[in-house]
């Protein structure tokens, strides 16, 4: 726009909030060029909060990664936004920072920082860092949403944080062994050791909760505290977890459960899921290696969404959790079996649907379509 007319480019570059968003890694030129360039674009933001994007791979480890921490080192405090992602997955290692890089820039106080989002990059080895995972704790008091991937980098003081993503984040060790996490209402954990985290998060406040792959399964149940205020619970069904089994039991206001990741239901492999839904040997009278909850565990309970099951799972979710109202049913488990089954199926939706409403694949709730025997068949 500043190539418009002259106008045009006094006004944006007199206009403070078109330079409060900082892209580091973007210039191409000797260190003392791009420290002048980010010198300069800081000054046009004037007081304005800032949100630093940093590209890793685009910044010479050598040469001018330093920039970085010399550029921001008197603005720090206006940061409120800090990305660390990878946009060049074809760089090689050699031009990543090192992990002495990364903690210079990160040993500073950040009071302003609100988000975090650190993403899969690798860092380049050294002699004093032999390992290509980074564990920090950075001072940003007020930090509100934290998503890492990777690396486990983490406020000192956690008490604002409301929002957490961690995937593939599996910290060697939690200190302390337990962490308040007061005002936390959604958190994600994709390919982490459940166990380690679910133990040592403390959440009151926790209403979602998203768990997509355990790493390191427990073979025995953790020690877990209540989840009092859950109501979203979506759990990727893997089989017997004793994580699950300790867990479930403890969020006794859920409304709406799913046993998938909603929004990723055309990734399911279907075929090798050859095992109901772990949810259904918790039930009251099912058997399996735990003895379940009780029915009125979950007395809130409305939505239910299973990746595979069949009418005889719709039967028994009715029966032991009355405040039930809505279930999906990805694939019919009766797929594989022969027509007999199929029919039998076919005869007892009509009277589960005077109970619940019910829906297969992706079909809107209401709609009392017809079953959807193979997955492609879904609206």
């Amino acid at each position: 726009m500043m190539l418009v007319c002259r106008s045009w480019h006094q006004v944006i570059a007199d206009t403070p909030a078109f330079w409060k968003f900082v892209w580091i890694g973007a210039g191409t030129g000797p260190q003392d060029v791009e420290g002048g360039r980010l010198k300069g674009l800081l000054r046009r933001s004037g007081q304005l909060p800032l949100s630093v994007m940093i590209a890793p791979e685009l910044i010479n480890r050598t040469e001018r990664f330093h920039t970085v921490p010399d550029a921001l080192q008197d603005q720090l405090q206006r940061v409120g936004t800090l990305s660390m992602v990878k946009t060049n997955s074809k760089i090689s290692m050699e031009n990543m920072p090192s992990a002495d890089d990364i903690q210079q820039l990160l040993q500073h106080p950040l009071p302003s920082l609100e988000r975090l989002n650190v993403g899969a990059f690798q860092i380049c080895w050294t002699e004093d860092w032999p390992i290509h995972r980074l564990q920090i704790m950075v001072d940003s008091p007020q930090l509100q949403e934290l998503s890492c991937h990777y690396h486990f980098i983490f406020p000192t003081s956690p008490l604002h944080l409301i929002s957490i993503s961690l995937i593939s984040v599996n910290p060697s060790s939690l200190a302390p062994d337990s962490i308040e996490l007061p005002l936390l209402l959604d958190l994600r954990l994709a390919r982490c050791e459940l166990a380690t985290l679910l133990s040592a998060f403390v959440t009151p406040s926790l209403r979602r909760l998203f768990v997509d792959e355990d790493v390191s399964p427990s073979p025995t149940p953790p020690s877990l505290r209540p989840y009092p205020n859950l109501e979203e619970l979506q759990w990727t069904d893997r089989g017997p977890d004793p994580v699950f089994s300790a867990f479930l039991p403890l969020c006794p206001n859920l409304i709406r459960y799913s046993n998938y990741q909603v929004g990723d239901e055309e990734n399911i492999k279907f075929k090798y899921i050859d095992t109901p839904a772990i949810i259904l040997s918790m039930l009251p009278g099912k058997s399996g290696e735990n003895d379940g909850p009780r029915a009125g565990s979950w007395p809130k309970l409305e939505e239910v969404l299973l990746d595979v099951g069949q009418c005889d799972d719709v039967s028994a979710l009715i029966e032991a959790i009355p405040s039930i109202q809505r279930i999906r049913i990805l694939q019919n488990f009766t797929t594989r079996s022969d027509e007999e089954a199929r029919a039998r199926e076919i005869m007892l939706l009509p009277s589960l649907r005077k109970m619940v409403d019910i829906a297969f694949w992706l079909d809107p709730w209401g709609s009392n379509l017809g079953m959807h025997f193979e997955r492609t068949e879904g609206a």
